[in-house]
């Protein structure tokens, strides 16, 4: 077999890879699995389960009057050598049913972002950030958020920035609330002192070193990576006006406070409440946000709710004008045939977002969400690809919440380090006038 000409079917849709050349393969094919991956036989039962019932745990199936948008945090999406080749194939084959997918843990050095490109062929185009999170220099885990996108369903436009809190507006937030800072430097200050005799400690007994504590911010100050957007259009059929949007990338804060990931959350959605407000100066007027927003909602339901009603609220408070846009976020909203969706493997959060501001009477509002999937295979639905159903399914025959704890923990720790800790989530819209 030629393996610079790799090619794999996934129900009917014929994909090249690009994979390792020969040596690397015929080195991979000698070296035992690691214990973090699945074995051989377990990708094998794995690949044809997704080629014959992906659909079945929500995959979305590309079709002609409609796009897939999307959003998938893939774990620490670097180097090649770190997954195997079946998961490669299997994340290339996810990417493949997106038009437009934001992505998130892309490495600085481009390595695994490029792999999955190469494999989707020249069909499909990438928009990157710079690097973000960590300042040049410094050690950390930098990382950029990318756009993949299908040219014949989706086209790029002009624009491409990051989003910021400017210095000015930084500085009057210090200043204005600079009794509470000061408290939060010295307490930060009071951490460090103890932290560095528990190094000391640590050195002299020859154990590890312990991390160096966080500073606890009293309220937003900025954003923790800068959200990145860039401007695309659904082309519209019969001559259909195309729709025209700002898709915005984030991946928000995660941190030890729960506290700090909803004011990076609202900070976030602020911003674009108000930007959706100026009508006539955004490059496109409809902004989708897409992303990793890190939302944690306990108890089963009470949280999303009140975050639901309070989003739903700004349609008839900051968004009430007649030129403003109106806002909708599917994910929050239980699912008329699937109930509420999670979106992180462990199936027990919805982290990951979606949101549409829209000026364009053509994008669903959030009365839609209750009918999302009722009136046709082209029109407006949304959902997540729960992976760790399928690789249930595959090896135990049953779904993720089925099984055991062992039988859980087994799968998630092999998906999170081959695919992720995260699941893709997506809306369906359909193609304006076709």
């Amino acid at each position: 077999m030629d393996v610079r000409a790799y090619r794999t079917a996934w129900r009917g849709q014929t994909v090249t890879h690009a994979w390792w050349d020969t040596i690397q393969l015929e080195q991979e094919e000698m070296r035992p699995m690691a214990s973090s991956r699945f074995t051989r036989s377990e990708w094998d039962a794995i690949r044809n389960c997704a080629a014959t019932s992906a659909e079945a745990f929500g995959l979305p199936l590309r079709r002609n009057r409609s796009v897939i948008l999307g959003t998938f945090n893939i774990r620490e999406l670097g180097r090649i050598r770190n997954r195997s080749r079946q998961a490669w194939e299997l994340l290339t084959m996810i990417c493949h049913r997106f038009d437009l997918l934001a992505l998130q843990e892309v490495a600085d050095d481009l390595e695994g972002v490029k792999h999955i490109k190469q494999g989707l062929g020249d069909d499909f185009g990438m928009v990157v950030s710079d690097m973000t999170g960590v300042f040049p220099g410094d050690r950390g885990n930098p990382e950029r958020l990318a756009f993949l996108f299908n040219w014949h369903r989706v086209q790029r436009t002009e624009l491409a920035s990051d989003i910021t809190y400017d210095r000015s507006q930084v500085i009057e937030t210090l200043f204005n609330s600079r009794s509470q800072f000061q408290k939060a430097w010295q307490t930060h200050a009071l951490n460090l002192e103890a932290w560095r005799e528990r190094v000391l400690r640590a050195r002299e007994a020859g154990g590890r070193t312990p991390s160096r504590p966080g500073i606890a911010l009293p309220m937003f100050l900025t954003f923790i990576r800068q959200p990145h957007c860039a401007s695309f259009q659904i082309p519209g059929a019969n001559g259909a006006r195309p729709v025209q949007f700002l898709a915005v990338n984030v991946h928000l804060l995660y941190g030890d406070s729960k506290l700090e990931r909803l004011w990076e959350f609202e900070a976030l959605v602020d911003w674009l409440a108000l930007r959706a407000k100026q009508r006539g100066r955004t490059y496109h007027e409809n902004m989708l946000l897409m992303g990793d927003c890190n939302l944690e909602f306990e108890n089963a339901g009470l949280k999303r709710e009140e975050i639901d009603a309070r989003l739903k609220k700004l349609n008839s408070t900051k968004l009430k004008s007649a030129r403003a846009a109106k806002v909708n976020f599917p994910l929050l909203t239980s699912h008329p045939a699937q109930g509420y969706l999670k979106t992180n493997a462990r199936q027990d959060q919805t982290y990951d977002q979606i949101a549409i501001f829209a000026h364009d009477a053509r994008l669903p509002s959030y009365e839609a969400n209750k009918s999302a999937g009722h009136f046709g295979d082209d029109e407006y639905d949304y959902g997540v690809f729960s992976f760790v159903d399928l690789f249930a399914e595959a090896l135990h025959g049953v779904r993720f919440e089925v099984l055991g704890s062992e039988e859980q923990d087994y799968i998630y720790l092999k998906a999170k380090q081959e695919i992720s800790d995260h699941m893709p989530a997506w809306i369906r819209l359909p193609i304006p006038d076709s």
